[in-house]
């Protein structure tokens, strides 16, 4: 089914963080329905559309966010992991 086009665009969280609890916070959304990638110190978690209007997760306070993103997953990652 496709996205509603009235429908908020899903927002991309781009995070740095140790990566040990990157990989704990990847688990944690990859178990609800989120798309997360992982690369050293950086993290783009995901929201999928139908989660899109959801408030935004609270981060624990080791977690930076950098910026939040609307343009899709794999062109948060671009922008977030560039030349790693």
């Amino acid at each position: 089914m496709p996205a509603d086009p009235q429908a908020p665009p899903a927002p991309s969280y781009l995070l740095v963080a140790p990566p040990d609890l990157l990989h704990d916070i990847a688990l944690d959304f990859i178990d609800v329905g989120w798309e997360v990638s992982v690369a050293g110190w950086r993290a783009v978690v995901s929201a999928p559309p139908a989660d899109a209007a959801a408030p935004a997760p609270e981060w624990p306070t080791e977690v930076t966010l950098s910026a939040v993103r609307h343009e899709g997953h794999a062109a948060a990652c671009a922008e977030h992991m560039a030349g790693m």
